[in-house]
């Protein structure tokens, strides 16, 4: 795949361009589909596979998306799978969290046990 493949929107079977971020509307129709920056063209892909499903314009490109219109056997995401991605994201903003006071806290610890006090 090219350059050009990645920012030009496929003709034919694909939705028309659209403005502003596309806010999760790629990920619940294509709800396999893997994300790819790629950062010097400015573009973000969707790919369920090895195909081409999504693209997204950003930076110094007008913001923009597209996508590839659903086949007509698609189905959503079953619920017990969008509710295990749910609690896994959960789990990891709760670790990062936790990580975060946890440093915070041995920052703070480590201020007051020098004695050292701001504006003294």
């Amino acid at each position: 795949m090219q350059d050009h493949d990645l920012i030009e929107r496929p003709g034919k079977g694909f939705t028309p361009w659209k403005e502003g971020p596309p806010d999760g509307a790629i990920d619940k129709i294509w709800w396999a589909a893997r994300e790819l920056h790629f950062a010097k063209l400015n573009v973000t892909c969707w790919f369920d596979g090895s195909d081409l499903v999504g693209i997204e314009h950003w930076g110094f490109r007008h913001a923009k998306w597209t996508m590839k219109v659903k086949p007509a056997d698609w189905q959503p995401l079953p619920e017990v799978y969008r509710l295990a991605r749910e609690a896994k994201v959960q789990a990891e903003v709760d670790l990062f969290r936790a990580r975060s006071n946890a440093r915070f806290l041995q920052a703070t610890a480590r201020r007051q046990s020098t004695g050292k006090a701001f504006g003294a």
